[in-house]
């Protein structure tokens, strides 16, 4: 999902800045720079200065910027730098230079913490969040959202509640599930900002309910929005290019590509002006999308490629996803499969980066969390509302009215408990309901004795197993393959194939360990040991080759019916999970690598076994030798068929 929601947020309360120059030119601006001592109010006019320029000279705002963090500290004017820093961190975000966006802002909101200055904390914590989630990484974001509304209710500033609102409407934006969370937020915060007259702040507002509109196939709903958002962008002098983009997404929806490809090229052309890459990069793949209706796919590719490229430098993972998915989809029209297919193995590869079922968790946590404390702050203020009420009856009214008051706030305080008991009843159902979809999010990654290991101690130390049995499977002559069918059926295809080895794999008490490309791993004897590893392996593999045979002779619909071969090696491996992200349980040892060569020594529709596994299974299945091969070592290895 786009977010202009988040470049918006960046470009907020500059008319707030409490180092506003009583709206004097940059002329006047400089003027003052150049004849006033190097004090704080020289710092407050460089500040300004790059405050009026980052939009439209994002270089020459930071030049300013550089010279008042150079002065403030100099003088030790801690605010000053503070703000310094952010304005340095804002041109880095409008040229979409995001890691150097966390270094400077990181700095800012060090320095507002040690001067406890809570309007400058919250506004950072907002920032920050909207460039963890441009990243992608939206449970952090989130997390800086209510951390940042939470300060602004404190301290009554509407401004920066009601972008706080507009962020966390954006993480719920993310998913269906939460499509009415984000419509709530990005209302709330409209109707702030019109309050205000603050034009960008509902020109973000409308884009935004806009494009929960598209989401939702109703793009004749998101128009009137867009329109609004022109308007306001337009009053406010704020760049137009992120509204362009989302008045082409419309059209395209509505298969006016004509209109669609016209206001993408008016998105570039903007982005152009003001250096903004961010902007540039969505309007390209933006564009290349309409131009793929309307298959003019080379062109497509060009497109797609320019706005992969500026990913490299704005590092935003949401933006290469659709660049490489459009790539996918722009080769598959030109016939040229094996770029289809790489294109579509990248998409995917970054899809699972951005997102996977431990982010929902931690968004459905973090978004239970301010919910609860939400209901037990309005419980708060009913049960101090209800005190007061009940001060003012003492003092008005009779002794018999006084007992009969007392009667009923006994009977409103015991409902009132049963409800909160019902209330804690119910939170804690949830938070119970949460814990078991996360325990069950982990033990899709792990096995359970590794994941009960890393619960408890927080790490997990790699072991020694003195006899496994790894089994590797791989689809004969899949690169060929791979560039004569359609992307899209390449990888339903391996996703065919692979659920129902996973099934095997589960029924004969084998460990999943990985998949990479065609090939398939798991391993038996591991994470608890057994003495039947080898003959379940066996049988799995036997299984497999059944079950591929079945698929060669009658293929469903739209599956590629590959031919499999098999390899199995029993002896020792060292198992365990590596780095601290993205856990994977893995194997290593050559153990692991002999049974790699048994399967790439194999035939299509074999069981190629090696003289370890075939000493455990000589005496009750039946082998043929085969001859021997070559390790890396210089080893010779005998092999057999089963």
């Amino acid at each position: 999902m786009n977010r202009n929601t988040l470049f918006f947020i960046i470009l907020s309360f500059l008319a707030l800045n409490s180092f506003s120059q009583n709206g004097q030119s940059i002329e006047e601006l400089k003027r003052l720079v150049k004849e006033q001592a190097n004090d704080s109010t020289k710092v407050n006019a460089l500040i300004e200065i790059s405050s009026q320029l980052f939009r439209s000279q994002p270089d020459s705002s930071m030049v300013y910027s550089n010279e008042a963090i150079e002065l403030a500290t100099s003088i030790d004017f801690k605010k000053g730098l503070a703000y310094a820093y952010k304005n340095m961190g804002l041109g880095h975000y409008v040229k979409g230079e995001f890691s150097d966006v966390l270094i400077y802002w990181e700095k800012s909101l060090a320095i507002f913490q040690e001067i406890d200055d809570e309007t400058g904390i919250s506004n950072l914590l907002n920032n920050l969040g909207a460039v963890y989630q441009t990243k992608g990484d939206d449970p952090k974001a989130l997390d800086y959202f209510i951390r940042s509304v939470k300060i602004a209710e404190k301290i009554n500033d509407s401004s920066r509640v009601g972008t706080a609102y507009l962020n966390i409407g954006t993480v719920y934006s993310n998913e269906e599930t939460t499509y009415q969370d984000a419509f709530e937020s990005f209302n709330k915060a409209k109707t702030i900002f019109s309050n205000m007259g603050y034009d960008e702040g509902v020109g973000a507002a409308a884009i935004n309910i806009a494009e929960l509109n598209l989401k939702n196939g109703d793009p004749e709903a998101a128009l009137p929005y867009l329109n609004e958002a022109l308007d306001a962008y337009t009053r406010s002098g704020n760049s137009l290019s992120h509204t362009y983009n989302y008045m082409g997404k419309a059209y395209k929806d509505l298969k006016s590509y004509g209109l669609a490809k016209e206001y993408h090229l008016k998105a570039i052309e903007a982005a152009d002006l003001n250096d903004a890459k961010l902007e540039k990069t969505k309007a390209l793949i933006s564009l290349g999308e309409v131009l793929i209706e309307q298959e003019a796919y080379a062109e497509a590719v060009t497109n797609f490629k320019e706005g992969l490229k500026l990913t490299e430098v704005t590092g935003v993972y949401r933006d290469k996803k659709d660049a490489y998915e459009g790539l996918s989809k722009a080769y598959s029209g030109l016939k040229d499969y094996r770029n289809a297919y790489n294109y579509q193995q990248l998409f995917a590869a970054v899809s699972d980066t951005i997102r996977n079922d431990s982010y929902e968790e931690s968004i459905s946590n973090m978004r239970f969390q301010y919910d609860l404390e939400n209901k037990e702050r309005e419980i708060k203020l009913l049960n101090i509302d209800n005190e007061l009420k009940q001060t003012q009856i003492e003092r008005t009214t009779a002794s018999k009215r006084l007992l009969y008051a007392i009667a009923a706030l006994f009977l409103a305080m015991t409902g009132g408990i049963f409800l909160r008991f019902r209330f804690i009843q119910k939170s804690n159902a949830r938070l119970a309901k949460e814990r078991n979809k996360s325990e069950s999010i982990l033990l899709n990654i792990l096995p359970k004795e590794t994941a009960e290991e890393l619960k408890a101690q927080g790490f997990i130390k790699a072991k020694y197993f003195k006899e496994v049995t790894v089994l590797f499977t791989d689809f004969k002559e899949f690169s060929l393959v791979a560039e004569e069918i359609p992307a899209e059926e390449l990888v339903q295809s391996l996703d065919y194939f692979f659920k129902k080895f996973d099934l095997i794999t589960e029924k004969h008490n084998l460990e999943k360990i990985k998949t990479i490309g065609d090939a398939y791993m798991c391993a038996g004897g591991l994470p608890t040991q057994n003495s039947t590893h080898t003959e379940n392996a066996l049988l799995a593999a036997l299984e497999i080759l059944e079950f591929v045979k079945e698929t060669q002779q009658n293929p469903p619909n739209g599956i590629y019916p590959f031919k499999v071969r098999i390899g199995i090696n029993t002896g020792p491996v060292v198992a365990g999970v590596v780095g601290n992200k993205k856990f994977q349980y893995d194997i290593w040892g050559n153990t692991v690598n002999i049974a790699a060569r048994m399967e790439s020594n194999s035939e299509p529709g074999k069981i190629n076994v090696s003289e370890n596994t075939y000493q455990h299974l000589k005496n009750k299945y039946n082998f043929t030798y085969r001859g021997k091969i070559t390790a890396k070592n210089e080893q010779l290895l005998n092999m057999y068929y089963a």
